[in-house]
């Protein structure tokens, strides 16, 4: 027998929300971009490596370093640029997934990073215009991950 009528589920205070809200979009976005960048730079680290690398020449009579050395430390270097890319593309989808560790550590680091921009300006003595651009993006991302729908996105995956 059918029922001429749908169960009714229990009233939730708290809508649920089928996507992030925009403000872990925005920094998701940034996270993505500069996944992106940094595969790029990897990719073009590589290729210089494996065309330009060969034909160095270093100066005579240094043993320690020769093409071949100085050709595997690139290619080194090229892989850590690749994992850190790799590295902020899965951090960006973790937090539109809301996953709530990732919020806390980007918070962190972007924090620092403020810091470390401000620290910079004062030791330089660099102008305040310069040190404000330098600490513009992070504070903002700071700013736009603490806002409470993205902790209520992290927490309950509420809006």
């Amino acid at each position: 027998m059918a029922y001429a009528y749908q169960p009714q589920q229990a009233w939730n205070p708290y809508p649920v929300r089928s996507t992030a809200p925009i403000s872990l979009h925005v920094v998701a976005m940034f996270q993505y971009l500069g996944g992106v960048l940094f595969l790029g730079a990897a990719a073009l680290m590589a290729l210089a490596a494996a065309k330009v690398g060969p034909s160095w020449q270093l100066p005579a009579g240094n043993e320690v370093f020769n093409a071949r050395t100085v050709t595997t430390a690139a290619y080194v270097m090229a892989g850590t640029v690749a994992l850190i890319g790799l590295i902020a593309l899965i951090l960006g989808r973790k937090l539109q997934n809301g996953r709530n560790w990732v919020r806390i550590l980007l918070t962190l680091l972007n924090g620092l990073s403020v810091a470390g921009g401000v620290y910079q300006g004062y030791i330089s003595g660099a102008p305040y215009a310069t040190t404000l651009i330098s600490v513009a993006f992070p504070l903002l991302f700071v700013i736009l991950l603490n806002t409470r729908a993205a902790r209520g996105w992290c927490h309950y995956r509420t809006y």
